[in-house]
């Protein structure tokens, strides 16, 4: 996409040079500017339409208004965070549920 500007000055300055200089930019430079915007917009036209008719969305989606993350986060079990919490734990988890 950062192309694009640059395309865009490309364009103008290719216009610009067919217009006030003539000659070969008249000649060539100009229709084969012209039959490019042409082709690029039917091109993009046409994949909008196909893209209708296999089921995508058309329009812009609209985002939502909870700022991001946009998922909700599952709640995380903190890990011990001393030697001896994490023994505590490990003698519990030993013992098993049915204590």
């Amino acid at each position: 996409m950062w192309f694009y500007p640059i395309l865009f000055i490309l364009v103008l300055l290719a216009l610009a040079g067919g217009i006030f200089l003539g000659g070969v930019y008249t000649l060539i430079l100009v229709p084969l500017v012209v039959i490019a915007l042409g082709s690029a917009l039917l091109y993009m036209l046409w994949a909008r339409s196909q893209a209708g008719r296999a089921g995508a969305e058309t329009e812009a989606s609209h985002p939502s208004e909870r700022p991001l993350p946009h998922r909700r986060r599952a709640p995380r079990r903190r890990a011990p965070d001393s030697p001896e919490r994490l023994v505590d734990a490990r003698r519990q988890s030993a013992r098993g549920p049915e204590e």
